[in-house]
């Protein structure tokens, strides 16, 4: 801070020399002469033409840089097709990365995810906070999948009376080295509870989907889930 002090001064008292300097050769000048020079102010003077030309240079690279950019975007979304109370339905997702565990996915922009506790995200439908999808997804080098599943069988059993998800039901997961889902539901309360669990791309998955009739978005959060993958 001190040599800027220093050097601030410095700078303002060589302008004044230089100023000086000018000064009295312009004055000398004018004795000798009764017309003063214009030719170093037209070499000052920038020329149209070669602004218009440095202008025209500069355009290309602004319009690759948007186009650059406009790529990047497109390329994080992904159109996600599901069914919602009879209704087929088609949406852009747009691509998510877990705070704090090692995935990423496409998420609907009806929905808000969050970190619900360390391991553990909640994809929450804005509509209802009651209707979400928990996300704990593990490297596969740190647990056994048979491990996974049992621990997901021990949980839809303290839940209710579970029945096994049909192969159509998990169409929507491609490419999964293993797969299995299960249902809870509850008539009275028109509600239900989804539990499923997968391996897919060195990391093993374990979901539970919280829905209810008036919203049935179920397909849709399984649609998401099916879009998970490592970052």
């Amino acid at each position: 801070m001190q040599k800027k002090l220093f050097s601030v001064p410095a700078l303002l008292l060589t302008a004044v020399l230089v100023v000086g300097c000018n000064t009295s050769e312009t004055k000398d000048s004018d004795a000798q002469k009764n017309e003063p020079s214009n030719t170093p102010t037209e070499q000052q003077q920038p020329s149209s033409k070669d602004t218009t030309v440095d202008e025209s240079q500069e355009t290309p690279t602004s319009n690759e840089t948007n186009k650059d950019n406009k790529d990047n975007t497109t390329k994080k979304e992904q159109e996600v097709k599901y069914v919602q109370k009879g209704v087929d339905k088609t949406e852009k997702a747009t691509e998510s990365n877990s705070a704090d565990q090692d995935y990423k996915m496409h998420q609907l922009p009806g929905f808000t995810l969050t970190q619900e506790e360390p391991g553990k995200d909640m994809l929450v439908s804005k509509d209802n906070p009651e209707v979400f999808m928990r996300i704990e997804s593990i490297d596969a080098s740190q647990t056994k999948y048979e491990d996974a599943k049992t621990s997901m069988q021990d949980y839809m059993n303290a839940v209710g009376e579970p029945s096994s998800l049909s192969s159509e039901d998990l169409a929507a997961f491609k490419d999964v080295k293993n797969i299995e889902g299960y249902v809870v539901r509850f008539e009275e309360d028109k509600e239900k509870v989804i539990g499923v669990v997968f391996e897919k791309d060195g990391l093993i998955t374990k979901l539970i989907i919280h829905d209810n009739d008036e919203l049935d978005l179920t397909d849709a959060m399984l649609k998401m889930a099916a879009t998970i993958a490592k970052k």
